[in-house]
């Protein structure tokens, strides 16, 4: 038998600054993607504060416009025969020139604001009530859990007014692609919310947010704010 064949090899030995390197590295890997995201939404709110977010006065005009056109009594200021004073206050919130046409764009956490459609409504629902909807007011299930414990009450499109919610998918929240808007009239036929096209409080659609989100299950679901905070 070969002798040094017969002989076990030494094992070898890891420095103590190696591990301390190798914990490090895990350490920071761990914490890289939350890091980046956090610095991601310093920036947007940077930005945010240093850019005119709100639309030019050509381009709210037009929005206005658009929402007093589909007016039943050709106002705006005039609430219909069944409005609640909630709803009333977020469709005259959602109408202010600091809302209608505002850029989402710096909307911290909303990918440069293609997912901001809750944080848009939030905005016009703090203006209008003082508060937001939702223990985590970006996020469209955590709205509809607030709503459905007791601040809203779901409805039939056919019984809603302006200021009323519209959630695409709002029965499937599984398989479904989340969409939030406000009404801006009774019946609902035109919606308000968030483009994500061009990241901006401005996209004006029927009650099926003109069909963007039929390829996901899930029908639009309709709210009323009832409760306040």
């Amino acid at each position: 038998m070969n002798k040094s064949a017969s002989q076990s090899t030494p094992k070898p030995i890891l420095s103590r600054g190696f591990l301390i390197t190798v914990g490090i590295l895990a350490v920071l890997t761990a914490i890289a993607k939350p890091s980046s995201r956090w610095l991601k939404a310093q920036y947007d709110t940077l930005q945010a504060n240093n850019t005119v977010l709100i639309a030019n006065e050509t381009k709210y005009k037009e929005l206005l416009k658009i929402v007093e056109a589909n007016q039943p009594n050709g106002s705006l200021n005039a609430p219909s025969t069944n409005s609640s004073t909630i709803s009333e206050k977020i469709f005259q919130a959602a109408l202010l020139p600091s809302i209608l046409g505002r850029s989402s764009r710096y909307e911290p956490y909303t990918n440069n604001g293609k997912l901001a459609c809750a944080r848009m409504v939030n905005i016009a629902i703090e203006q209008a009530l003082g508060y937001q909807i939702g223990q985590n007011p970006l996020y469209v299930p955590s709205i509809v859990e607030d709503l459905d414990n007791g601040k809203g009450k779901r409805i039939d499109r056919k019984q809603t007014i302006r200021g009323d919610i519209a959630i695409a998918n709002g029965t499937d929240y599984t398989n479904g692609l989340w969409h939030i808007g406000i009404c801006m009239n009774d019946s609902c036929s035109l919606v308000l919310s968030n483009s994500p096209f061009k990241s901006e409080f401005s996209w004006l659609t029927n009650s099926n947010f003109d069909g963007a989100f039929d390829s996901y299950p899930g029908k639009t679901t309709f709210y009323r704010i009832v409760q306040k905070n």
